[in-house]
């Protein structure tokens, strides 16, 4: 946490020297285009609360995650078939890091330490289905309202 918060303090001074910078009267586009970069990046940094729960796009994800195939090798709560039961999986991963794996699981086995051990675990590398974003988007709402469901139940249990 002192991490991100020392990162943006940083971000944010090297945005506000080059913007006081006097010597010149117009900044380069590419000292412009650097700006905005440290900006974005620092945006980044910034946690983001996801979305509401949309139930109409958790159902056409639950659809989804039957049609696209998902369920042949995932569970949600019923234990390992050839891939990783999903349940929960919301709670431990970023969801970009679900949507980079649903929408791009070729390039995430070679390049992500998370995808890489996932392999080297289950022994099967996840295919593409040629999901859409806005596909992966509706499979991430179902797979966020499993886990707000599962965690409803827990809680009142207790």
């Amino acid at each position: 946490m002192k991490r991100k918060i020392s990162t943006i303090i940083l971000v944010g001074f090297i945005v506000m020297l080059l913007s006081c910078k006097g010597d010149k009267e117009e900044k380069s586009e590419s000292e412009v285009g650097e700006t905005k970069k440290e900006v974005i990046q620092a945006e980044q940094l910034k946690p983001q609360a996801p979305p509401p729960i949309n139930e109409v796009l958790a159902e056409k994800g639950e659809e989804l995650f039957k049609t696209k195939g998902c369920i042949a090798c995932h569970t949600i709560g019923k234990g390992r078939i050839t891939g990783p039961d999903l349940a929960g999986v919301t709670k431990r991963r970023k969801l970009d890091w679900i949507e980079n794996q649903i929408l791009h699981p070729e390039v995430m086995v070679e390049k992500d330490p998370i995808a890489k051990e996932l392999l080297a675990t289950y022994l099967v590398k996840m295919p593409n289905q040629n999901v859409t974003p806005e596909e992966a988007q509706a499979i991430i709402m179902y797979l966020r309202e499993k886990d707000s469901e599962a965690k409803e139940e827990s809680e009142h249990k207790e």
